[in-house]
């Protein structure tokens, strides 16, 4: 599959987080709001790169982003990281996501992806079925670009 797109997201997704770093001038909820979104990405795109593989392997998926949302999770791998090291795992599990993506063939995009999403606060979302494809096209257009947007709204309200 093609992962432009997806690659041109996390290039601006990771301009943004790079532009702040461990010692930037932030309040303590504006910190905290940083630390939340880069670790939110970099769980989430665990998920994701083993769903990608799971296609690659004929496999059937369901994602459940449980573990991308869960505060326990995130503060635990906040605790352990530094700011920079949080990037990095962006970074890294963004470039496992992608090269599984690119391994994908390309008729395999329509394969569906049962979805068991909870919002930020541990609410259940309603199930839902959508096409692989869909999925990292809207990851790749809105997702992304939503965090992108606040990691640079956050670095700038400061």
């Amino acid at each position: 599959m093609d992962a432009t797109e997806l690659d041109a997201a996390y290039t601006d997704l990771l301009a943004a987080a790079e532009a702040l770093s461990d010692t930037t001038d932030l309040s303590p909820d504006v910190r905290s709001a940083v630390d939340w979104t880069l670790s939110h990405l970099a769980l989430s795109d665990r998920i994701l790169a083993t769903t990608a593989r799971g296609i690659l392997n004929g496999l059937s998926v369901t994602i459940d982003n449980r573990d991308a949302m869960d505060t326990t999770a995130i503060a635990s791998l906040v605790a352990s990281t530094t700011h920079a090291q949080r990037v990095d795992l962006v970074r890294r599990n963004a470039a496992d996501l992608t090269t599984a993506i690119k391994a994908i063939p390309d008729h395999t995009a329509a394969t569906p992806v049962q979805l068991h999403l909870v919002s930020r606060g541990g609410q259940p979302v309603p199930d839902q079925q959508l096409p692989w494809g869909d999925l990292i096209r809207l990851r790749a257009s809105e997702h992304l670009p939503g965090h992108t947007a606040r990691l640079r709204t956050l670095a700038s309200s400061e």
